[in-house]
């Protein structure tokens, strides 16, 4: 197999800086299907490197790209941080990261910048839910029928009670 011309094996080369409360991880080249367990690996393991750990900021102003992959593994991390009552913080994103995160409905879940308070992610009020879904996972997953046409809208045209 022929190699390809300027293809690094090491295509995604991670910096990582602590300080009082924080990490500051650098990030150059790709983030990819290649590189996405390196990646998860070692910002997984800043989280409990560092005990007292409050931010975990990627610096993303040298990466080159994220593919499918690589946006999971940045949805993984998120989780991970979230669980861990870390606020992960993506720093000088690219305008290509950005439109990425836009396309694929992850930047505001991303982007954030803090995290809920406890008290918030198991608040227990059910105002503004629908069939125990809040509103916006209800229109996520609304009924409709074969034709594309919400399954209630047509039981009401027709005079049919469900």
């Amino acid at each position: 197999m022929t190699p390809l011309v300027g293809f690094d094996l090491d295509h995604l080369r991670l910096t990582t800086v602590a300080t009082d409360g924080a990490v500051h991880v650098g990030l150059e080249g790709f983030l990819d299907y290649d590189s996405a367990d390196h990646f998860l690996a070692v910002t997984t393991e800043s989280l409990a490197a560092y005990p007292g750990l409050r931010h975990l900021h990627l610096d993303c102003g040298a990466l080159s790209g994220v593919d499918s992959m690589g946006l999971a593994t940045l949805l993984m991390l998120h989780r991970r941080t979230v669980a861990a009552g870390v606020t992960l913080s993506l720093d000088n994103r690219t305008p290509a990261l950005n439109r990425l995160l836009d396309i694929t409905g992850t930047h505001d879940h991303l982007t954030a910048g803090h995290r809920a308070p406890e008290h918030a992610r198991h608040d227990t009020d059910t105002a503004g839910e629908v069939d125990g879904l809040p509103d916006a996972q209800h229109m996520a997953y609304r009924h409709t029928s074969k034709d594309g046409t919400p399954a209630n809208s047509r039981s009401a045209e027709s005079g049919i009670n469900s």
